[in-house]
């Protein structure tokens, strides 16, 4: 017989900002990327970046990879809620 589980973890469901398409256009045009430039960067399919502009959710390697392009280039600012705002305030 197995050992007995000792730990549950709850996970919150995300809050994903409902903003998020118009945070990605911002950050594309501060980038000075096309949309196609965008994707292949990202290694996304072009579609993939249509879905997120009409309001889908990245997956969690794929936010990464957006994260990472944004800091090396010094514009995450752009992608992130700042303190104030509710989404990072709310619990």
């Amino acid at each position: 017989m197995g050992r007995r589980q000792q730990w549950v973890y709850h996970v919150e469901p995300s809050r994903f900002p409902p903003d998020f398409p118009e945070r990605l256009e911002r950050f594309r045009e501060a980038g000075g990327f096309s949309s196609r430039a965008l994707a292949r960067r990202l290694r996304v399919d072009n579609r993939m970046l249509r879905r997120w502009r009409r309001g889908a959710q990245p997956d969690p390697g794929q936010l990464v990879a957006l994260f990472n392009l944004a800091a090396e280039m010094g514009i995450l600012h752009i992608l992130l809620p700042a303190v104030g705002e509710p989404e990072a305030v709310e619990r």
